[in-house]
């Protein structure tokens, strides 16, 4: 009689987690753009300019958590926190 090993989840579930967490952190990310857009075209001419404090801290809390999973951010991700950061505030 042959023993079979148990197959070990803890990978499957730290995948599981991480997809969760990612995805739950990408959403946000779609969230503040779509509200940027919006506010963007209903800025008057009037209003000062600023960057979208929402939109870079989801950004910034995307590319931590690819970060914390060793995953690569992608450089769309990259270039446009860079760019969200060194707008003025």
């Amino acid at each position: 009689m042959a023993v079979r090993s148990v197959p070990d989840l803890r990978a499957a579930r730290w995948r599981w987690v991480a997809d969760r967490e990612l995805s739950h952190l990408f959403a946000e990310v779609e969230s503040a753009r779509a509200a940027d857009r919006v506010s963007r075209g209903s800025r008057h001419p009037s209003a000062p300019l600023r960057g979208d404090a929402a939109l870079a801290s989801s950004l910034g809390a995307y590319a931590t958590a690819l970060l914390k999973y060793r995953l690569p951010v992608p450089p769309v991700i990259r270039d446009e926190l860079r760019l969200q950061r060194s707008l003025p505030s």
